[in-house]
């Protein structure tokens, strides 16, 4: 099976010149044309976790060896695959989670409580479970 940006057993597919990195992804797009709901997709990008300077003493494998280094920590994001534009919900195509994932999701959710954020949170893992979706976003208008 071909592999795909850390997302197991995912195949890439293009349409309308935008690049989705599974087809359950692709699939909920297509759902979401049908039903005329606007979402954007993998536009909106959160930081979990600001980076910082870590400046104590750490000693980490690098490409030159094992050595004591002082480093830059990068930003922890999360970018969701679909948005509402109007700040109401947000889909997270998930058919096969990585290791990662579930911490992320939990960090996630913590931050939108952290920040007052009030969107209604999707995490279909299947074709049914998107039309599923579907339809409770058409309830929350």
């Amino acid at each position: 099976m071909k592999k795909n940006n850390k997302i197991r057993n995912a195949t890439s597919k293009v349409y309308k010149n935008i690049k989705f990195r599974s087809k359950l992804e692709l699939f909920t797009y297509k759902e979401f044309e049908k039903a005329k709901i606007k979402s954007l997709y993998e536009q909106k990008k959160f930081v979990l976790m600001t980076g910082f300077h870590f400046t104590n003493g750490c000693v980490e494998p690098k490409k030159k060896g094992y050595m004591d280094i002082t480093a830059k920590v990068r930003d922890i994001t999360y970018t969701p695959d679909f948005v509402d534009p109007d700040g109401k919900w947000i889909v997270e195509v998930k058919g096969y989670a990585n290791d990662v994932f579930p911490l992320k999701w939990k960090l996630f959710k913590n931050h939108l409580m952290e920040n007052g954020d009030t969107y209604a949170l999707f995490l279909p893992k299947n074709q049914k479970q998107v039309l599923e979706t579907i339809e409770l976003i058409k309830q929350i208008g």
